[in-house]
């Protein structure tokens, strides 16, 4: 054997004349071979005037002193060319591409191809990756472009996949580390978004059912109506409660009833019940009853002791249902007192049903009263109630309202004064009162129906309703 198998460097025979010829050869080769340095891969032509130690891939096709040697490297010294065929495993660099080559039995090969980026156990790009963390990256800007290159469909998706229902797929949003947002599949499989102030308690601010594609807005939005799935109760305690939590338990309930009523207004209820559920306290706030779509309202203290839930503003109305549309507003187990109130419940717009409730005490004045209606206001009842206190009048029903209360039992206690009439009608005003059962006296003049309104009875006679005086009737005003 007179060359190295690989590197083809001569070897020194014994006995040799001019050792040093052989020994330089070798030295020569390996300075062009080793550390290889490839100043271009793509000339078939030489470069005039090349320095010692240039070396040149030779392309396809080569002529003039490189003629013959297509694919070997050419390597400058003493103004000649040496030409060294490649072998397997050799690595070099290509200056003016900047690129590592390896050269294999498929020919040379961008070192970049041969890399294996497959099963990797983790990728760190700028930062260290970890075992629960196997992709990171610190970058301004990660992009994510379609493969132009391959090229490939022109669509660009990527998937997140989690294995159950009940795990979380999906991106978090932070600020110093502290997450602040929430977009995906988070616990369940509709998607939502969440936020959070304190990055440990979120609310959803908006969820996507994936069966039926329903948007809501659980947190409520300036410009859409939450639409209910289900019935629910907010809960209101003067205490214990704030008007910035969200009502939705006891243990968050809202401070104001107004702020309980304010919150059903923006929901489109969606054939469902809303409970406003008000624990015992006394609440000296002007209720005002707002607009409501989609379904009925339920107002409701404590319906076992009444008197426990105090409606005591300072003055005017107490509850106000003026100018609204609803299907119905129930107000159940509360008591409406104080010196200053005016009216203790008006309605001029959409149907109120009452039980359980107790009317104290009101301002004293024959324009005072606890049931006020006009206009197109309904109200009904669907069980009993009590009187414990004086107003003006009673059942106040002017301009084509409406008030029913029958058959239930009236529970009158303290002898109250009604120092107008206990039931009036005017103006096209109707009060359906019969087969009620009166238990408790007070005075003052029983009724007044005028203006073609119209007390029913039942023809329970002129002493059937509350009082210690006689009613009238003028301008066609009818009581029977």
């Amino acid at each position: 054997m007179s060359d190295t198998p690989r590197l083809a460097l001569p070897l020194i025979m014994a006995a040799q004349a001019q050792k040093h010829v052989t020994h330089n050869e070798a030295l020569v080769r390996l300075d062009a071979l080793v550390h290889l340095y490839i100043l271009d891969r793509d000339l078939s032509d030489p470069p005039a005037g090349p320095a010692d130690g240039d070396t040149y891939l030779v392309a396809a096709g080569a002529s003039g002193e490189w003629a013959g040697a297509d694919g070997q490297i050419a390597f400058s010294l003493d103004g000649l060319w040496t030409f060294h065929d490649p072998f397997a495993g050799l690595v070099g660099f290509v200056a003016n591409e900047g690129a590592i080559i390896a050269y294999t039995a498929s020919g040379w090969q961008d070192f970049s191809a041969l890399l294996s980026l497959q099963n990797l156990p983790h990728v760190g790009v700028n930062t260290t990756a970890s075992d629960s963390q196997r992709l990171s990256v610190k970058s301004d800007e990660v992009v994510l472009s379609h493969d132009d290159v391959t090229p490939g469909t022109g669509s660009m998706v990527t998937t997140l996949n989690k294995a159950a229902a009940g795990n979380d797929a999906g991106h978090a949003f932070k600020v110093g580390w502290s997450t602040r947002a929430l977009a995906g599949l988070f616990g369940d499989e509709d998607y939502a978004v969440k936020v959070s102030a304190d990055g440990a308690s979120y609310r959803t601010a908006l969820s996507v059912d994936r069966a039926s594609g329903e948007v809501r807005f659980p947190s409520g939005a300036a410009w859409a109506r939450e639409r209910l799935s289900a019935n629910r109760t907010y809960h209101v305690d003067a205490g214990a409660g704030s008007d910035g939590n969200d009502g939705l338990a006891p243990g968050s309930a809202f401070a104001t009833i107004q702020k309980a009523v304010n919150t059903v207004s923006r929901l489109d209820l969606g054939g469902y019940v809303a409970t406003i559920a008000i624990a015992d306290g006394s609440y000296a706030e002007n209720v005002v009853l707002k607009s409501v779509l989609g379904g009925a309202v339920v107002v409701t203290g404590n319906e076992v002791d009444p008197g426990n839930v105090l409606i005591a503003p300072a003055a005017g109305t107490a509850i106000a249902a003026s100018n609204i549309t609803a299907e119905a507003y129930y107000l159940r187990g509360l008591r409406i007192v104080g010196g200053g109130i005016t009216c203790a419940l008006y309605n001029n717009s959409t149907k109120v049903i009452i039980r359980n409730l107790d009317f104290g005490a009101i301002a004293a004045g024959g324009s005072n009263r606890h049931i006020y209606l006009d206009g197109f206001g309904m109200l009904d009842t669907d069980g009993n109630y009590s009187i414990s206190g004086s107003a003006g009048a009673h059942w106040f029903a002017d301009g084509r309202s409406v008030i029913r209360v029958v058959g239930r039992t009236i529970t009158i206690t303290g002898a109250p004064d009604f120092s107008n009439r206990f039931a009036m009608a005017t103006a096209f005003g109707y009060i359906w009162c019969n087969s009620n059962t009166f238990a408790g006296s007070a005075t003052g003049s029983r009724y007044f129906s005028t203006g073609r309104s119209y007390i029913v009875t039942g023809g329970a006679g002129a002493a059937y309703l509350p009082g210690d005086a006689a009613g009238a009737i003028l301008l066609d005003g009818r009581y029977d």
